[in-house]
């Protein structure tokens, strides 16, 4: 009954923000800076509480002229990260971003998901970049990864990857080419038999002819599509063809075949097709909505896989009140609904709405019922066990921000356990002190905790980072520590990471780190190398 009643509350939100869109109106752009490049990231000194957020579109301005444009891949109070769409070389620190403010809400817990092992760094002055071609600009690095585990069998990872970006312009006719993906060798030692001692993970996320722009009527792209516009379905081999129908609506279809990530197959037994509706409105006073509808159907050899509906919802009304939400309906027929029992099911919802109380403080109250995506290789249990705990459910926070840039952030949630059928609660605290305030080195410090029916535990950790002769210092340590409840048994886990990053010039940047681990679960270490370059 509680789970009907949750999702009878989500859908009736998501009901309210169809209509909404109506209502909402355009943002006059705000702009922040430069913070840091790294080889495959841009940080801004900004971040949710300027009125950025992930898919915001941001333009570097240097001399009255857009150099760059950049995405913003991941978002925090006052800071986020951004891929590059275009003009990779022409990004410096300390440039000056521009940007229409869009929902300012973050999610109610942010996944803790692997994204890039660089570091952060606070350059005393601008670097020069080298003589780029106005056609082209992307980057590529190179990183190892390697981890060993001291137990009674001596495991041993190793990976190696080639993560890349490339952009190609004027090819005729509005036409860009446009790739990415990762290139990647995992060799292992250690394990059992049905575990491959090597193997290849290579992902061509884009490689596709691109003809894109607001002020196009059509819009077309060919090859390995994997745009903002058909993000819902991922990335896929066939064809995407958007008209624009007026002022801030976009109608699209799209269709290929899914691509086999392992061995980078082109051609596969998987299908998809799928219909995306987009409506983006603005006005003035930071008034902004922006709506994706998607209809989306798999198939594998002529028979239905999944068909889902994807809705993404933007809304902020004004400086004050902001709202962001994600859902996917499951639609059945055929075997499926045989195998169901019913025509439609919600199977993912994620809502979050933000309130800027005053200027210092802000409230979040929101529900995530999405599933975090984890692997073996980059997850141990105990980190598992938060993560899980700290995300889906109800949550609600608060962040204040004081004088000279720190942050105090707190959140609880509570979370149904389906199979107990009793309830998860969690927490979460994080102190930010930067260095202007220290007058040394920026410091964090968190915890986080969790009690379930089976489980409870917490988790302390800090942070310090200090920018001295060109190079970021970072020290990183914490504990996990969790306690069974049916057998009484307490399992501790402690780990420390020293890591440093350094821009060398004309593109290029390498960083490091050692990470070890100590307890209960998990005993060794990482070490990690990258160097890349931008072009």
């Amino acid at each position: 009954m509680r789970e009907q009643a949750i999702r009878r509350a989500v859908a009736a939100v998501v009901v309210a923000m169809f209509v909404a869109f109506a209502l909402a109106a355009a943002a006059a752009e705000l702009e922040c800076h430069v913070r840091f490049v790294s080889i495959d990231n841009v940080y801004l000194d900004a971040g949710s509480a300027a009125g950025l957020d992930v898919g915001t579109k941001v333009r570097i301005v240097r001399d009255g002229k857009a150099v760059a444009e950049l995405e913003v891949a991941y978002v925090a109070e006052n800071s986020a990260s951004c891929r590059v769409v275009s003009g990779a070389g022409q990004v410096n620190t300390g440039d000056r971003a521009v940007y229409e403010p869009v929902a300012a809400a973050a999610p109610a817990a942010v996944a803790d998901t692997l994204v890039s092992r660089a570091r952060a760094v606070t350059p005393t002055a601008t670097k020069p970049r080298a003589v780029v071609s106005d056609r082209y600009d992307g980057w590529v690095s190179v990183q190892w990864d390697g981890s060993s585990e001291s137990t009674d069998r001596d495991l041993r990872t190793d990976l190696l990857s080639v993560p890349f970006r490339v952009r190609v312009r004027e090819l005729g006719h509005g036409f860009e080419f446009s790739g990415r993906g990762n290139f990647r060798r995992i060799t292992r030692s250690g394990f059992g038999p049905t575990t491959p001692s090597s193997e290849w993970r290579n992902r061509i996320m884009e490689a596709a002819l691109v003809r894109e722009g607001r002020e196009l009527k059509w819009q077309l792209a060919f090859g390995r599509v994997g745009g903002r516009s058909t993000a819902a379905a991922g990335p896929f081999d066939g064809l995407s063809v958007t008209r624009r129908l007026g002022k801030g609506t976009t109608l699209g279809a799209f269709g290929g075949f899914a691509p086999a990530w392992g061995d980078l197959d082109f051609n596969t037994d998987d299908h998809l097709v799928g219909l995306v509706l987009g409506h983006e409105r603005a006005g003035a006073a930071g008034r902004r909505t922006d709506v994706t509808l998607s209809v989306i159907g798999r198939y594998r050899q002529g028979e239905i896989s999944r068909e889902y509906l994807s809705l993404v919802t933007s809304w902020r009304d004004g400086k004050r009140l902001s709202v962001l939400q994600a859902a996917e309906v499951d639609l059945y027929r055929g075997w499926r609904r045989e195998e169901a029992g019913r025509g439609a099911a919600l199977t993912s919802t994620a809502l979050t709405g933000r309130l800027q109380v005053t200027r210092p403080l802000a409230l979040t109250l929101g529900y995530d019922g999405r599933e975090p995506v984890r692997t073996w290789e980059t997850r141990s249990l105990p980190d598992s066990l938060f993560t899980d705990a700290g995300r889906n459910g109800w949550r609600a926070g608060a962040a204040w921000r004081g004088p000279g840039g720190t942050a105090l952030d707190v959140s609880g949630g509570i979370r149904h356990e389906n199979r107990s059928g009793e309830d998860v609660t969690s927490w979460q605290a994080m102190l930010r002190l930067p260095a202007r305030v220290l007058q040394f080195a920026d410091l964090s410090l968190s915890a986080r905790g969790f009690d379930g029916p089976w489980l409870s535990g917490w988790a302390p950790s800090a942070r310090m980072s200090h920018f001295s002769g060109g190079v970021q210092w970072s020290v990183d340590g914490g504990l996990f520590s969790y306690k069974g409840k049916q057998a009484d048994t307490t399992r501790d886990n402690t780990w420390v990471e020293l890591g440093a990053s350094r821009e060398l010039g004309a593109g290029w940047t390498v960083s490091g780190a050692w990470h070890g681990d100590w307890g209960d679960d998990i005993k060794g270490q990482r070490l990690f190398a990258e160097l890349g370059m931008r072009f």
